[in-house]
């Protein structure tokens, strides 16, 4: 422990940089992660893409995306950066906020997570597991994961509450909203970090190893006749060309995800196993800032996917392309008319000869 004359300038030091990485990094996040967020909604709903299945879910996953960028970033921003927590106005808004927060980010890990399924039927080389590669079915396993979800999270309404931290001398400290004291806290940090850190990313891999594999049993599959040997093999190109690129975008997503959110869970269950510890001012603010800066990375997962998908997808940078020539059309055009409307308001005489 350190001497008492260095605790008070130590812990001031570790609170100040902790409350600056809060307020500028969430507003970096909130920036980007909006503008991406939004670009993706736009780009994903196009005609082109809005009917992928792949492009469904990844659809899905930017909604819940928009949640965490335009409601837990703000919320983090207050919290970590100017000690203004929402979640300690009563134990009702604990719950719901913690509910909320933890949910969308679950659910976006889990929808980026059957999209990686998706991959997979599409390319396999039978037809009848082809089939289940479809809208339909996004959408169905869309809602079969979101109520699932919800309902495995509503724990989180029932046992989350306002916690009382006090030094070794007895004294309070600090108030915060977590999980209940005991067995709970420490199941509520294993169930989080296994639904959203660990089991997504899981399937992610698994399922993006045996796409690969599909599209190494396409290139090596026998053309039925010469006739159709050209079509066929362009066509092949073509879905495979488009299969990698998706598998690219998520791989990316998986590596993201798990690289952002790992330090969190961590800091959870380092959190909750030490619970019971009695801890000095020095100690509670270092863990407190770590937990400012994994939270805030832990937002990089749900911020960066339309950076990911321009910079992996060769196809998603087509229709930003698209988008964004289209616009400039639209707004030359508009401009053009709107000064062509001014002189065609001037009226024009004609001189009848008879």
């Amino acid at each position: 422990m350190m001497p008492a004359t260095t605790v008070s300038p130590a812990v001031s030091v570790l609170n100040y940089v902790k409350q600056s990485f809060g307020r500028y990094f969430a507003v970096v996040c909130f920036l980007f992660g909006g503008v991406g967020a939004i670009l993706n909604v736009i780009i994903l709903t196009r005609r082109s893409l809005r009917s992928n299945p792949c492009s469904i879910c990844f659809l899905a996953s930017t909604f819940a995306d928009l949640f965490i960028v335009f409601i837990s970033i703000p919320v983090r921003f207050l919290t970590a950066g100017y000690n203004i927590d929402p979640t300690l106005l009563s134990v009702a808004t604990c719950r719901i906020q913690y509910y909320t927060f933890w949910l969308s980010r679950a659910l976006s890990s889990w929808y980026i997570a059957l999209a990686s399924i998706d991959r997979y039927l599409s390319s396999s080389i039978s037809a009848r597991i082809r089939r289940w590669s479809s809208k339909q079915i996004a959408y169905l396993t869309i809602a079969v994961v979101t109520t699932t979800i919800s309902l495995s999270y509503i724990h989180v309404l029932i046992y989350f509450t306002i916690n009382v931290t006090r030094d070794k001398y007895g004294n309070v400290t600090s108030f915060s909203c977590n999980g209940e004291n005991g067995f709970y806290r420490t199941f509520a940090a294993f169930f989080h970090l296994t639904c959203y850190t660990i089991i997504p990313p899981l399937l992610m891999l698994v399922f993006g190893l045996l796409t690969l594999n599909n599209i190494r049993q396409q290139s090596h599959l026998v053309l039925p006749s010469t006739q159709t040997r050209a079509t066929t093999k362009f066509a092949n190109k073509q879905n495979r060309k488009t299969d990698r690129q998706l598998f690219l975008m998520l791989f990316l997503q998986v590596i993201c995800i798990f690289l952002s959110t790992t330090p969190l869970s961590a800091q959870q269950l380092y959190s909750t196993l030490t619970a019971s510890f009695v801890k000095d001012a020095f100690k509670m603010a270092q863990d407190s800032l770590f937990l400012a800066v994994v939270g805030n990375i832990a937002f990089i997962a749900h911020c960066s996917p339309f950076y990911l998908f321009t910079l992996a997808g060769a196809i998603f940078r087509r229709e930003l392309k698209n988008l964004f020539f289209k616009f400039v059309y639209r707004c030359f055009k508009k401009e053009y008319h709107g000064s062509g409307s001014t002189t065609l308001q001037k009226p024009i005489t004609r001189t009848t000869q008879f």
